[in-house]
């Protein structure tokens, strides 16, 4: 039985052979495009457990790529890049993404990174009472995490260079994921269930 369907994105076609190799090998159903606009289409047309994406592509940056998946979508994303700057890292986390792996890189350790996160998203799946409370993505995490600490819609908008009106819309889809009215009951909410 298949372990979850994978979508690798990457323009260099040797990495998306190896990528996929290791990941089919570790009982993954794999998915690999070599831009942008060919992973969009995959992820409207299939249902993926995760993405594997590259920043640096001829049509469109994998940044670009996450922030239009974050948009209707709470797929894991883990970036792949040759990107090795720690602020390029942090802008990954903050566009989205679960996770973020530097080239040269072992494939093990990519596989072993794609069970974590995939692990882990299933693990926030949580039941309470009949409802399901749905994953929070990384930046809905990280956002959780600055309401905590009493940053305002303002504040928070300008940490991440976002819009407020963005920063009420990540408010809203958390709320409607932990099954909450406001900020006091989401950090309620989410120190119960070890999410922040």
């Amino acid at each position: 039985m298949k372990k979850g369907k994978v979508l690798i994105v990457d323009d260099e076609i040797k990495i998306l052979h190896l990528v996929e190799m290791y990941l089919t090998k570790n009982e993954y159903k794999v998915t690999a495009v070599n831009n942008g606009k060919a992973a969009l289409k995959e992820i409207e047309r299939e249902k993926f457990d995760i993405v594997v994406l590259d920043i640096m592509m001829p049509d469109m940056t994998g940044y670009q790529v996450c922030k239009k998946i974050r948009r209707h979508n709470n797929i894991p994303v883990i970036f792949l890049s040759s990107l090795q700057e720690s602020d390029l890292i942090v802008k990954g986390l903050e566009y989205g993404g679960d996770d973020y792996i530097t080239k040269p890189f072992d494939p093990n350790v990519l596989v072993a990174k794609v069970n974590a996160v995939l692990r882990r998203t299933k693990k926030d799946s949580v039941v309470l009472g009949s409802r399901l409370v749905e994953p929070l993505t990384g930046q809905e995490r990280q956002i959780l995490y600055w309401i905590d600490k009493g940053y305002t819609n303002k504040e928070i908008a300008e940490k991440f260079n976002l819009t407020i009106g963005t920063v009420k819309v990540y408010n809203h889809t958390i709320f409607q994921k932990l099954h909450v009215k406001n900020r006091t009951q989401a950090i309620v909410k989410a120190k119960e269930l070890n999410i922040i």
